[in-house]
């Protein structure tokens, strides 16, 4: 392997453009609120992990199908201020990024989010420039919605013995086989409840793992984290900070992992790492403007201890 053009994490699925908006409370239905900010952000299930992986100074490559509109252009060009290797975008016209509409509450760090998938397609891996990626690829990460791409994308991961990290936060007809086809799989709370139907964490742990090779994390949000994997189960507790914004927490999460993956480090330890980066996102508006780079990360987490 060439280690010159080597890839650290591999990212295929979602890039988003997101308006963000600031509010003291949310609407009742059919009410009228004024923002106290709006401002434009670049976001993304994928788009905010790569970002997350090259702010930590890993090599990130993303693959997607995206057009020549104001948007798509915005969206690539998001990625390449951040050093992310956009030469396996697949020039489609029509194609779109995600539009999402965030408003979020500073006081409370919470948000809601609305978004539209009109105009998004995805690759499958036939079509990417580079058809032998998977020659210098160490991590592949997908999220749910890049369906059928993504899932065949992993079995060819797989079939060449590299990890496949997903982010699964809905249901999809692909949403099992992503899971199944998953090394490392973290989903939040919230939605392991709603799929397994199960109220217990260790209970959810034990649904959602198809094999006992598999790594399962849930994320908690300011409550840490649960998972288990080959060594058996395990939990972190939250690093504490001041929380504005949690847009994107999920998915520094998610890159940070992954990078650590890629790094060969231990699970708890990559699990550490990512609640770092997670919690540091978490004090600026915006899914990508908190993301810290490796000095950050690196300080943030000496004078800082969890359990």
């Amino acid at each position: 392997m060439n280690t010159q053009n080597e890839i650290d994490v591999l990212g295929l699925g979602s890039v988003t453009v997101d308006f963000v908006g600031t509010v003291d409370q949310w609407p009742a239905e059919g009410s009228k609120l004024p923002l106290n900010t709006l401002s434009i952000h670049d976001g993304g299930l994928v788009g905010t992990a790569l970002t997350a992986v090259a702010r930590l100074g890993g090599r990130a490559a993303f693959a997607g199908k995206l057009g020549l509109s104001d948007m798509a252009r915005r969206a690539v060009e998001s990625l390449q201020k951040e050093g992310i290797d956009t030469s396996f975008i697949v020039k489609t016209p029509g194609a779109e990024p995600i539009l999402a509409f965030v408003f979020a509450n500073p006081s409370s760090g919470q948000r809601n989010i609305f978004w539209t998938r009109q105009g998004v397609h995805y690759p499958m891996p036939s079509e990417l420039p580079d058809p032998r990626w998977y020659e210098r690829t160490r991590v592949l990460f997908i999220d749910y919605e890049c369906g059928c791409a993504g899932i065949e994308a992993a079995q060819l991961a797989r079939a060449h013995k590299i990890p496949v990290v997903s982010d699964i936060e809905g249901s999809t007809p692909h949403t099992a086989e992503a899971m199944a086809i998953s090394t490392h799989l973290i989903l939040s709370e919230d939605f392991a409840q709603r799929y397994t139907n199960k109220t217990a964490v260790d209970q959810m742990l034990a649904s959602l793992q198809t094999s006992p090779e598999q790594v399962v994390i849930i994320t908690r949000g300011d409550r840490g984290c649960v998972g288990v994997g080959p060594d058996g189960p395990f939990m972190l507790s939250a690093y504490k900070v001041n929380a504005v914004d949690t847009t994107g927490c999920g998915d520094t999460f998610h890159g940070a992992f992954a990078l650590a993956i890629a790094q060969k480090k231990p699970i708890m330890e990559a699990a550490r790492y990512a609640s770092a980066a997670a919690a540091l996102c978490a004090t600026k508006i915006g899914g990508r403007d908190g993301i810290p780079n490796a000095i950050q990360i690196e300080s943030f987490m000496k004078n800082n201890q969890i359990v």
